[in-house]
């Protein structure tokens, strides 16, 4: 029987090199999938504070329904009675309607009738 061959100083060092990239190969697909799986947590918990607070007063929690004045949609608290506008809707109430238009929406919204 032959003695086992005791490998050269070059060997050696290209399997230490070989494991030393395959270890940060792995090394990087973990931190990548860690990465991956972080980003998928932090949108599911954004899309649960959404659903949590989906049509809800900002102001007093309770629900809220869309309404529809002069044409655009707001949202009015069902407790509170607050109005909010969505982003852009106030901008395209004072853009499109003229003065007069504008102070009828108003006294609407107050319920002072036009």
């Amino acid at each position: 029987m032959k003695a086992p061959r005791k490998p050269h100083g070059n060997e050696e060092a290209y399997f230490q090199e070989q494991e030393r990239k395959l270890i940060e190969k792995l090394r990087a697909e973990r931190e990548q999938r860690i990465k991956e799986e972080e980003a998928q947590e932090k949108a599911a918990e954004r899309e649960r504070l959404r659903q949590l607070h989906w049509m809800s007063c900002p102001k007093c929690g309770h629900g809220m329904a869309e309404r529809e004045l002069s044409g655009i949609q707001v949202d009015v608290c069902s407790h509170c009675e607050g109005i909010f506008f969505d982003r852009g809707e106030l901008e395209d109430l004072f853009l499109k309607q003229q003065t007069k238009q504008r102070t009828g929406f108003f006294r609407k919204i107050l319920g002072l009738g036009e």
